[in-house]
Formats: C-alpha cells, sequence, structure tokens
C-alpha cells in the first residue's frame, strides 16, 4: 500500500498493487471516514485529469456519503497496512 495524493484534512489516496482507493473525511461535528475502491473509469479519470477528478469524487462522497456505502471498504485501516504508507508518505 502507497499513499499517491492527498489533500489535507479532506482526502488521501491509496494505490494496492493496481487497485486505488479513497479515503475521505466526511461529516461536521462528528468526523468520520469513507474508504472506497475506484473503479476502473474513476482511476482512468484520475490519471488523465489528476488531483481535480479526486476533490469533485471526494465532494461527492462527503456531500452523499449514504449513497457510497455499498462501495465501503471494510476494515480498511487494518485489511491494509495504511499507518506504514502514511508513515512513509510523510516522511518522504
Amino acid at each position: 500500500m502507497e499513499v499517491l495524493d492527498e489533500e489535507h484534512m479532506s482526502w488521501i489516496l491509496f494505490q494496492n498493487t493496481n487497485d486505488m482507493y479513497l479515503s475521505v473525511v466526511c461529516g461536521t461535528v462528528g468526523m468520520f471516514t469513507v474508504e472506497v475502491q475506484l473503479t476502473n473509469f474513476e482511476a482512468t479519470s484520475y490519471k488523465s485529469t489528476g488531483k481535480s477528478y479526486i476533490d469533485q469524487l471526494a465532494s461527492s462522497i462527503r456531500a452523499k456519503p449514504d449513497y457510497f456505502t455499498p462501495r465501503k471498504v471494510a476494515n480498511f485501516k487494518t485489511k491494509f497496512n495504511v499507518t506504514e504508507a502514511l508513515s512513509e508518505w510523510r516522511n518522504s
């Protein structure tokens, strides 16, 4: 697992082998994150458009997190070595 990009206190984009995952900060008083695996279309859009595409996708997730419930990745932080990936990203 590695971090590809991030917008501080908004979202973090991860990659694990060929799969990309987006972790989005949601909520107002009660903050939580929503982690989804990017579809092939979303991954291709990011590769061609860049960070602006992820900003838009993160805004969509933040606006309607319940809509993305079927795409949530269960146990994301324990399933993948997220802590190590974040540490490497922030120390580089």
